[in-house]
Order: structure tokens, then sequence, then C-alpha cells
């Protein structure tokens, strides 16, 4: 039986097509060589680069194809110019994301050395974070513009937490987290910073609307969702993630360390 094989370019141009996320590319690689050439080619990973890169910028030293420079990118974390948002790709989809510093975040009584204080932190992504001393309200907000995010993608944000040993008041009242793109409220619901066991106090939250909880991350900080939202694109908004404490002169707290608001594709 005669072999026949599409040329290369053929073979490329299909690809580049069919091939509609880095995980495509790579397992189409996995089936022979001509499909590995193919998959591996820059016109294939160009499609999973943003069209502006200057906000990554290019790393050094110079990347040898589209794919090495979409694989460093996915998995190095670019401080940006102004020192309080670090940008990278997401590796699934090739989306950018975001984390915005807790410097750059709103932070009520943020500024008073008596309710917080900034220190510097070796297992952060930027020089310092935020420390909580003693307050008996929260509200703090983190937000981006939408035109940085990528076009048709469902994007999420969750808070960058740790707390100290001696934290404590962070798990009653029960906060609120949302979502807000330019002055409309999207989403809202309830969340705990810190999770007691056997705190069964519904502490004015709605019957059966159960507290989003925080969950441990691989770096060993803690995060929690926020919320999430559709980006569009063809729009230029503020998009605020926040989280507040409705009651105002609640029980008074201690030792929340923020490291930022971090804003990437929802899985």
């Amino acid at each position: 039986m005669e072999d026949i094989r599409l040329p290369a370019d053929v073979l490329t141009s299909v690809m580049s097509r069919a091939a509609t996320a880095p995980r495509a590319a790579c397992i189409a690689a996995m089936v022979s060589p001509a499909f590995r050439s193919a998959a591996d080619s820059d016109t294939v990973w160009s499609r999973f680069l943003p069209a502006d890169l200057a906000p990554l910028v290019y790393p050094s030293p110079p990347p040898r194809s589209k794919k090495e420079l979409f694989l460093r990118l996915s998995g190095t974390h670019v401080l940006l110019e102004d020192g309080l948002t670090s940008a990278w790709l997401h590796r699934e989809t090739g989306a950018m994301c975001y984390m915005v510093a807790a410097r750059a975040m709103h932070i009520v009584w943020g500024d008073s050395p008596q309710y917080w204080r900034w220190i510097p932190r070796q297992d952060s992504r930027f020089p310092e974070c935020a420390e909580l001393l003693a307050v008996c309200w929260l509200d703090f907000s983190g937000s981006i513009e939408s035109r940085m995010l990528s076009e048709n993608t469902r994007y999420a944000a969750y808070l960058v937490f740790k707390m100290d040993d001696d934290c404590y008041g962070l798990d009653s009242p029960l906060q609120v987290a949302s979502i807000c793109i330019g002055q409309d409220e999207i989403s809202s619901h309830p969340v705990r910073l810190q999770n007691n066991i056997g705190n069964e106090q519904n502490d004015g939250a709605e019957e059966g609307a159960a507290p989003r909880l925080p969950m441990e991350r691989p770096d060993g900080w803690m995060e929690l969702e926020i919320g999430e939202w559709d980006n569009h694109g063809g729009e230029d908004k503020q998009v605020c993630a926040r989280v507040r404490e409705t009651t105002y002169g609640g029980n008074w707290k201690k030792g929340l360390i923020l490291q930022g608001v971090e804003i990437r594709p929802k899985n």
C-alpha cells in the first residue's frame, strides 16, 4: 500500500487550526514525528501567545522557539514595571494571569500603623505584605483593568494570604466577597477567612448559603475565591474584587497577612 503523507506545511496549517489549546498541541506531538514537528512549530505556538507581549518582556537568554517562550512565560511570574503587579501566562489556555500586590490594594486603615503594618516576606512575589495588627472591621479590595485580561475567558479572583500563629477573630462575623465590573456588582456571597472547626454560628448569612472557605495552595499560602466573571473583551472597565464585613464594629481581630489578589482563568 502506498504511503501517503501530507506535506509538512499543510500539516502545520491544519494543526494550527485544530490545536485550540497548548495541551492539545502537546498531545498531538506524541502521535508521530511528523505530527511532533507540526505541533511544535512557531505557527502553532504563536496562537497561544498574547498579541502584545510587552508587559511580560522577553526572558533571557532568547528562546529558541515560540513553544519555549510560552513554556517560560507560563512557568515564571514576571514583575511588571510598577513593581506592584506580577503577570504570567495560564499554561492550560495561554490566557493572561495577574497578581495585584497588597500595596496596590485599597485597605481600610491600611496606612494607620496602629492597625496595619508592612513587612518583608521571602516567600512573597512582592517586597512586602500587609500584616493586620488589630481592627474591629475588615474591608479591602484589589482591582485591574478589563483590557489587560484575555478576551472570551472566564476569570476568577482569589485573595492570597497567610495567618500568624497568634491570629484570632477572623472567623466571625462572616465576611462578604464580591466582584464589581464598573459600577455593577455581578456576584456576592459569604466567606470565612478563618475556618474554626465547630463554629456553627450563622453570623447573619442567609439560610442555606454556606460560606466559602480558604484552601491551601502548593506554594504554602492560602487562597479564598472571591468570585468569577466572563471577560468578553472590547470593553475598558475596572474589575474590583472585594472582601469586607457588613457588620461594623464586630469582633476585634489580628494576624492576617495579605500578599494580594490573584486573577486567573477559572478551571
